[in-house]
């Protein structure tokens, strides 16, 4: 059956995704920091230091030099317990040594230990220390204290108004061809203008657990459209992951979460529920330098839809969804962001024809420049310019009966995407967006091009 061809296919592409994101991490992880830095030699050469220092210490405990020298090695190859301990071996021999209490307060919080860091930073603050001391005290304090506080929140809200030359995406013509057979659309059934308003909010809470690093997160994802004519598109819709996730510093990789979550979500559509979702999703959030960003998550979903008065055959998509994506994010300089983008997409309906593998990739560059200011715009923030694009090909599992039984369905969908962001005052910020978009079928009644123009305002907090 095609279906097994399609779950294989699915399989094919997650499995090289998963394998390069496990490469990619392995070769840029900044685990151990020295075999980034320095070739084999060196770092074999590290490692010999560190035997020696560490023999060293046995046989002089009260040597400080020997033992600051050891600790600061073993944070260089990634072996945090090590310094960890020799350091606060050094604070019962020498209460109070400023270096040491930073060196610790930055240890405990690279591997997730916020509340020990923020402890042993709060030592060295209260002490008499040189200026140059005094900034890096402070300078880490306020990344700490950012993310010491029990409870934090944070999120955007955009909303605002979209053109659509062809709002419901069906055919741009009203004559096509079905099997051989001229077909004249009925009224709504080929492609229509419209206007609508959206809302968006996007939030994030996190709440400190008592494990080192650990976390509890709850994304919430909010949307609402009301279209001008087309009242059968008005969709709102909700989605809640919520879950732990747990810093991988203790491992060795700096700046890294892995998440598990639960997934709950409800939609209407048209006035009228449409679809219920629970699931299950893991993450990997990575920073891997300064510049390099990683962003990995697998989801599982069942999915309940309902019929309605203008969707009558919705119920035949219930059934499992499967998604797997990496996103990668670049810092090229100051002024340029990149964002590159594989998704595979695995939906198991109640039909063939409802069922499908879909794979995607995408990319976005953000260009960041000084623009005017004064008014109600923003000072020194900075305008982006924003191009976008990406494509899916989606393969469907069995023919529909109902426009070909003998073919099943094969789409090609593209789009293209060009935006300019004008900040505000207060964290708000404007932008307007032109998308170009469409589809090429083999079942000309999902043959559609199109063009979006968007209008927005959005606020962080």
């Amino acid at each position: 059956m095609h279906i097994l061809n399609g779950r294989t296919s699915f399989g094919f592409f997650v499995a090289p995704l998963v394998f390069c994101t496990v490469v990619f991490l392995q070769v840029l992880s900044p685990v151990p920091a020295t075999a980034n830095e320095a070739d084999e030699t060196s770092f074999a050469a590290i490692q010999a230091r560190r035997d020696v220092l560490f023999d060293a210490t046995l046989n002089d405990p009260t040597n400080l030099d020997i033992a600051f020298e050891y600790a600061m090695l073993s944070a260089e190859v990634g072996d945090y317990e090590a310094a960890i301990s020799t350091l606060e071996r050094m604070l019962v021999f020498a209460p109070g040594l400023p270096r040491v209490q930073l060196e610790l307060a930055v240890l405990y919080y690279r591997i997730g230990a916020t509340d020990t860091a923020q402890y042993y930073l709060d030592a060295v603050s209260q002490q008499e220390l040189p200026p140059s001391v005094r900034g890096r005290v402070d300078e880490f304090a306020t990344i700490i204290g950012k993310q010491s506080r029990p409870y934090r929140f944070s999120g955007t809200v955009q909303a605002g108004f979209q053109g659509h030359s062809n709002a419901n995406l069906a055919p741009n013509q009203e004559a096509i061809i079905i099997g051989g057979v001229p077909i004249t659309l009925g009224p709504g059934a080929s492609g229509q203008s419209d206007t609508n308003f959206f809302a968006l909010a996007q939030l994030h809470f996190t709440h400190d657990l008592p494990g080192q690093g650990s976390l509890f997160e709850v994304d919430t994802t909010l949307y609402t459209t009301n279209y001008f004519d087309i009242n059968r598109l008005d969709m709102n819709l909700i989605e809640v992951a919520a879950g732990p996730s747990f810093s991988l510093g203790r491992y060795g990789w700096d700046n890294s979460r892995l998440g598990v979550y639960g997934i709950f979500g409800a939609s209407t559509l048209d006035g009228h529920h449409y679809s219920s979702t629970l699931g299950l999703g893991t993450r990997l959030r990575s920073q891997i330098n300064e510049r390099v960003f990683l962003d990995v998550l697998l989801e599982g979903r069942s999915v309940d839809y309902k019929n309605g008065p203008n969707y009558p055959t919705a119920s035949l998509q219930s059934g499992e969804a499967y998604r797997a994506q990496a996103q990668f994010t670049a810092l090229l300089n100051t002024n340029l962001l990149t964002l590159f983008t594989l998704e595979a997409r695995l939906v198991d309906g109640e039909q063939d024809f409802k069922s499908y593998a879909a794979y995607a990739m995408s990319a976005r560059a953000n260009y960041y420049f000084t623009g005017y200011s004064g008014g109600i715009l923003a000072d020194n923030a900075p305008w982006t310019l924003s191009f976008a694009a990406g494509g899916l090909m989606r393969d469907y599992d069995g023919p529909d009966p109902f426009i070909d039984p003998m073919n099943r369905q094969d789409d090609n969908a593209y789009w293209i995407e060009a935006s300019l962001g004008i900040p505000l005052e207060k964290d708000f910020s404007a932008y307007i967006t032109g998308q170009y978009l469409g589809q090429n079928s083999n079942y000309a009644t999902r043959d559609y091009e199109g063009a979006i123009l968007t209008f927005g305002v959005s606020k962080r907090f």
